[in-house]
């Protein structure tokens, strides 16, 4: 991945990602802080469907051309979305949340974070690639107005897997 992350797009569109205001009084999204690079890492760790970005690279990331989100509750991260908007496109490059905190919201509220700044910045469609086997994320992202646009084939791997493109317009 390293040298993935040193790759720079040729048009890319920045723009202030809005704070979202807080979930309730103990959940909130906000902007990734250097300080949330261990944390988020050991977060990923228990995490075995989420990439796998150690430390440095979210550093490295949030220094670049990419914007990360953090879902915290009571002080404690409990997921993360990684995003890029180049031009009019958006692309999630990584969504991952603490599997004790599934299906109470927190994925849908990282990605309505990410619709939101992406419809701010011009963004007209949001793309992002999801393993085949993962129902569940799948589910949610059909739940968030995702479609199939494609397949990779034998994209992922541990284990070698197909990927499946998925896109969501921005109205």
């Amino acid at each position: 991945m390293e040298g993935w992350l040193n790759r720079s797009p040729v048009h890319v569109l920045r723009f202030p990602v809005r704070t979202s205001a807080p979930i309730n009084t103990n959940k909130m999204i906000r902007d990734f802080e250097p300080a949330d690079a261990e944390s988020l890492r050991m977060l990923l760790s228990g995490i075995p469907e989420a990439s796998q970005w150690p430390a440095h690279d979210l550093l490295r990331a949030s220094q670049r051309n990419f914007l990360l989100r953090v879902a915290e509750e009571e002080g404690i991260l409990r997921g993360l979305i990684v995003f890029r908007i180049i031009a009019d496109e958006a692309e999630i490059l990584n969504l991952a949340v603490d599997s004790r905190r599934r299906r109470q919201g927190v994925a849908s509220k990282l990605i309505a974070d990410v619709i939101a700044a992406s419809k701010a910045g011009g963004v007209r469609r949001i793309f992002l690639e999801v393993r085949d086997s993962n129902v569940a994320a799948r589910n949610l992202y059909a739940r968030m107005g995702f479609t199939e646009m494609g397949r990779r084939r034998q994209y992922y791997r541990e284990p070698a897997e197909d990927a499946l493109v998925l896109a969501r317009e921005i109205e």
